[in-house]
């Protein structure tokens, strides 16, 4: 992949994201989105936010250098697999803005920990 559209779209498509549920993650218009993708405009005001929201790397979402994904990110899905939740479709959970996955992310973690020290009183 040359180009900032092309990784754009591959990491977008990869995530099962359509042009409108990674604008909205990201605060953008899915006209933005467009047109990065198909390279009419150049320089992403949120680049940070797109590859948050994508988990992938910035420098490999700007320019194309290393790895797609960032280390910490590879590390979990080989260890933990990719999606943990058979009941939750991924891509509804990319629909949300980074803030409402923030909130998902901290209400499991809390119920998580909730379990497991009722888990040591049993």
């Amino acid at each position: 992949m040359d180009t900032f559209a092309d990784r754009l779209r591959h990491a977008r498509l990869l995530r099962g994201l359509s042009q409108v549920a990674l604008a909205r993650a990201c605060d953008l218009s899915q006209s933005a989105i467009s047109s990065y993708e198909n390279g009419t405009r150049q320089s992403p005001k949120k680049l940070l936010s797109l590859a948050q929201t994508l988990e992938v790397d910035i420098y490999w979402l700007s320019r194309g250098q290393g790895d797609m994904m960032p280390l910490p990110v590879v590390a979990r899905s080989l260890a933990e697999g990719a999606w943990p939740f058979s009941s939750i479709d991924p891509a509804q959970f990319w629909t949300l803005t980074r803030k409402d996955r923030q909130v998902v992310e901290r209400a499991v973690s809390a119920l998580i920990d909730s379990l497991l020290i009722s888990g040591d009183k049993a």
